[in-house]
């Protein structure tokens, strides 16, 4: 009787804490879209997750629905799994966060669950809860990364290292396993139970530099460009594709690798799988640092392979 009462508390408890949350009702149907039962996928993330063009704006949750290309991983692991337009949910948004205190105006890893569960996303039918945040909350007080990077790496004459962003009063910020948890964990605790049968997985971003390098790159019209001290920018990446692995770790979820999906990819690479600054093809308006065709796809494929497979034994905690 103690645990039922300790886990009715506990309930009521998440309920308080992700306020504004509803409860799905239970249906009887297996259609999809009945509410209760769930979609057998949902997807929540930033724009490395929705993808995103130089067109698309930030929202707001107030703003309604978020824009998706059709090539971004989600969309294309819905494809590859053979599910229908409305089994999966998809709420990632361009401009998301991890977290953003006190800020409901902006689309944060809890406002994106609320989202779901207002359309009815969680249910026994659902499969797995992917999510990916963290690049948006690597830099300064007011979370904006791409805007504190773009200065720093403009800045040929000096570089963008580390010691030269802290000089200039606006350091990076190192993002660590707690952060995750800090964030996460009630967001967790409330698919545990209104998701029961999900995997649910914090999904890493795929290789962004060249791990062990400290020079970032990119092309301008085609043109390559190297930063060669760039540690500002190579410390942060790096963060984000351990933060989130230490984070599952701790919260006991599943962890998928991204980065080892695209390894050789990265933006120095010689085929890079991420997008410049208006490069000449078919990724010409693709914001810069974003997938290609090929890094979604790539990270599709291997998604779809990793939930086809028996789901690891969950990490002591």
């Amino acid at each position: 009787m103690n645990r039922f009462l300790s886990a009715v508390a506990m309930t009521f408890g998440w309920a308080v804490l992700l306020g504004g949350i509803t409860a799905p009702v239970a249906g009887a149907d297996n259609d999809p879209a009945a509410a209760g039962n769930g979609k057998s996928l949902v997807v929540m993330g930033d724009s490395n997750t929705a993808n995103a063009t130089w067109t698309t704006p930030d929202a707001s949750p107030e703003s309604g629905e978020c824009a998706h290309q059709p090539t971004s991983w989600p969309t294309q692991m819905g494809q590859r799994m053979g599910l229908r337009e409305n089994d999966v949910a998809d709420v990632s948004c361009v401009g998301s966060y991890l977290y953003r205190h006190g800020e409901d105006r902006y689309w944060t890893a809890l406002t994106q669950t609320r989202r779901a569960a207002e359309i009815g996303a969680f249910g026994t039918r659902t499969k797995a809860v992917l999510l990916q945040f963290g690049l948006n909350d690597i830099w300064g007080e007011n979370h904006k990364a791409q805007g504190e990077l773009a200065p720093c790496l403009l800045n040929i004459e000096r570089g963008c290292s580390t010691a030269d962003v802290a000089a200039n009063g606006t350091p990076p910020k190192i993002l660590t396993g707690q952060d995750y948890v800090d964030h996460l964990g009630s967001i967790v605790a409330y698919l545990r139970y209104y998701a029961p049968n999900a995997r649910i997985i914090l999904v890493g971003y795929q290789e962004l530099h060249t791990p062990g390098d400290t020079a970032i790159c990119t092309d301008i019209l085609g043109v390559p460009m190297r930063i060669p001290r760039a540690s500002a920018v190579t410390d942060v990446f790096e963060s984000v594709q351990q933060a989130p692995k230490a984070g599952a770790a701790q919260l006991g979820i599943e962890f998928f690798d991204a980065r080892a999906a695209t390894a050789g990819h990265g933006l120095c690479s010689d085929d890079p799988w991420l997008t410049g600054v208006f490069t000449p093809g078919r990724d010409f308006l693709g914001q810069p640092g974003h997938p290609t065709l090929e890094g979604d796809a790539a990270v599709s494929a291997a998604l779809q392979q990793y939930l086809a497979a028996p789901a690891p034994q969950a990490p002591a905690r």
